[in-house]
């Protein structure tokens, strides 16, 4: 990788650390790891979750409502539910800065549609 690439990703990454989004995230994060009960059922939850969301289901919605109901505690803790919440956001800001990316620099992805 050459210095330049290697200074652009850098000042990216400075960038993005000084968004709303990495910042509630880091603050919250912190704030959750204090609790060790509430960070480890969210890790549960998040495990759970991605696993969910990487296989194939005969009735999804029933199945994600079921997720739901069993992890229905975090939803209504304040602290879980703020902390999901931004990293929600901050992962949606990630995946716009990736479609961004992706739109704008001719990086040819037409073979995908196929």
């Amino acid at each position: 990788m050459s210095g330049e690439t290697q200074l652009l990703m850098e000042q990216l990454v400075d960038a993005v650390k000084r968004t709303q989004e990495y910042n509630q995230y880091q603050t919250l994060l912190e704030n959750v790891r204090k609790h060790p009960e509430i960070y480890q059922r969210i890790g549960e939850f998040r495990r759970r979750s991605i696993a969910f969301q990487m296989t194939d289901h005969a009735n999804p919605i029933e199945e994600n409502n079921q997720l739901q109901k069993e992890f229905a505690d975090l939803q209504v803790n304040g602290l879980a539910n703020e902390f999901l919440a931004a990293e929600h956001q901050y992962c949606m800001m990630i995946k716009r800065m990736q479609g961004y990316f992706l739109d704008n620099l001719d990086l040819a992805l037409e073979f995908l549609d196929e």
